[in-house]
């Protein structure tokens, strides 16, 4: 099987790194990728020496989103249903790690690369890069949980008017409504740009603690029945005309 995530340990800092490697698709999720998202994450929760887990993308992307060459099929509304489940398990999954994850988006992010993003605890930005929840454009919502999961990392109202508007934001505008918690440029370096040393210079105690408290903040199981009611209300506007349309639409243009 083609290995289209790269997860990669150091030792040195004890951090987990996982690249999303499709780079000629601006990393779009396969379902071949959800796969092995699952099989990483899964071998995150049962790993005792990993006290931070990076999320980034290979080339000039974080991640459009997912991919519509695979996903944009004449479906029923169980059909795309059973579509859409397995990446919300993997959020699920991303979500309750018991160590704190961070997002590198380097790069453009798009619908549900932006729910990718929202699963993770932190998010870091490019600068000159772009972000949007876009799937409003398409005639659906979040499919995968990551909507929900927007809520809970910025203000509701915030949350709301963007999920409505379905634009793209530049990385300052990340950074206002606090979905970002910092910004970085095209050169630096993970491990240089000072970022993500606050989370080198704890140990793996004080971090699990600390998220143990985040995570203590929320009712899970409601937080996770909320995204189960996201994904099936996607999947009803997965077989609208709407999504059809507009799905045509952008292989018009493309």
């Amino acid at each position: 099987m083609e290995n289209l995530i790269n997860v990669d340990y150091s030792e040195a800092f004890n951090v987990t790194t996982i690249t999303l490697n499709r780079p000629e698709k601006r990393n779009a999720l396969s379902s071949q990728m959800i796969q092995q998202l699952h099989q990483a994450i899964d071998q995150l929760h049962n790993n005792p020496h990993t006290k931070l887990v990076i999320i980034k993308g290979a080339g000039e992307a974080f991640c459009a989103g997912g991919d519509l060459s695979e996903f944009h099929g004449d479906l029923t509304q169980p059909e795309a249903l059973a579509m859409l489940e397995p990446m919300k398990s993997v959020l699920w999954k991303l979500t309750t790690l018991s160590v704190p994850t961070v997002a590198w988006m380097n790069g453009l992010a798009r619908g549900g690369g932006m729910e990718l993003a929202s699963a993770c605890d932190f998010r870091f930005v490019q600068s000159g890069s772009n972000y949007g929840f876009t799937q409003g454009q398409l005639g659906i919502s979040t499919g995968w949980g990551g909507g929900t999961l927007l809520y809970e990392r910025i203000h509701n109202q915030d949350a709301y008017y963007w999920l409505v508007k379905a634009d793209v934001r530049e990385a300052d505008q990340l950074i206002a409504i606090r979905f970002a918690q910092g910004v970085f440029s095209y050169n630096d370096y993970i491990w240089e740009s000072g970022l993500i040393t606050p989370f080198l210079n704890r140990d793996i105690e004080q971090l699990i603690h600390w998220k143990q408290q985040w995570l203590q903040q929320f009712d899970l199981q409601m937080l996770k029945t909320r995204m189960d009611d996201e994904v099936e209300s996607c999947s009803y506007l997965w077989v609208s005309e709407a999504h059809h349309q507009a799905v045509a639409q952008f292989f018009n243009r493309k």
